[in-house]
Order: structure tokens, then sequence, then C-alpha cells
């Protein structure tokens, strides 16, 4: 099967709609910055997709700020991949294409957050030089027991 990897265009918003279904997100939410972009000021949004037979199998969201410290910095967000393409090298050209365009954009760094569990995903980063840059602490404190309380 051959799969292009390629920056999205408006063509493929259906097509990216209904991949993001399948993986369980909605396509329209993932629009904006989401939690991790919400103190950033947005100046460009894309997408990289992989293409097989008209369909999109794998896409991740790449959002452009202007980090006052550093400059422009890209995130990397809703990385997903068909799951019987992921013990493929398709993760690896996803990135690569995002090195591509960051580069080609002139941005200082690429950030990302993977859970800790993935070390499938951390470890594709990895090898195209991402590093640990810190951790986070996620924490709750839940109000009721039940709902039914």
């Amino acid at each position: 099967m051959e799969i292009e990897v390629r920056l999205a265009t408006a063509q493929d918003r259906r097509a990216l709609d209904r991949f993001y279904n399948r993986e369980g997100l909605d396509f329209q939410s993932l629009s904006g910055t989401g939690k991790l972009g919400a103190s950033r000021d947005v100046k460009e949004t894309m997408y990289v997709i992989a293409i097989a037979a008209d369909d999109v199998v794998a896409a991740l969201k790449l959002d452009i700020f202007d980090d006052p410290r550093i400059g422009l910095t890209g995130l990397i967000q809703h990385f997903e991949i068909e799951d019987e393409l992921e013990r493929t090298d398709l993760g690896l050209r996803m990135i690569q294409e995002v090195v591509v365009l960051a580069e080609e954009r002139g941005l200082r760094a690429l950030d990302t957050v993977v859970p800790e569990d993935r070390r499938d995903v951390i470890s594709i980063f990895e090898e195209l030089g991402f590093e640990e840059f810190c951790r986070e602490v996620c924490l709750r404190r839940e109000l009721r027991t039940s709902p039914f309380r």
C-alpha cells in the first residue's frame, strides 16, 4: 500500500473529520487551541496527514506560536495513526515531515506532550532528536464519590 505524507489542504477537511471520528475524536473540537495551547497566541495551525487510497490513515495537528522567550515554536497535538499501521515507519515519516515544515518556517523549537506509558510514541520522537524537556503532574480532587449522592 502506497502512503503519501503531506500537509493537509482545505479539500482534506471531510476526510480528516472521518478519520478523527474513527479514532474517537471530534475534528471540529480540535480546531481550537485546547488546554495545551490555551495561554499561547496561535499564529498558524496546520495538519499533516497520511493518505492511502484517498483516505486519511494518520494525522496530527501543528500549532505555531510566538514564544516571547525564544521565538516561533510549534506544538504537535492529536497525533493519531490507524491501529494496523502503528507498527510501521509511518509515525516516523509523519514527524519527519513536521520537522521539515518547522525548519522551512524558521521555528526555534517543536514541543509535544506524550503520555508516559506510550513508550512507542516517545521513541519515535527521541529517534528524531526530541528530548525530555520537563515533567508535569496532573492533579484532581474528586468532589463526589458517587453520582447518586
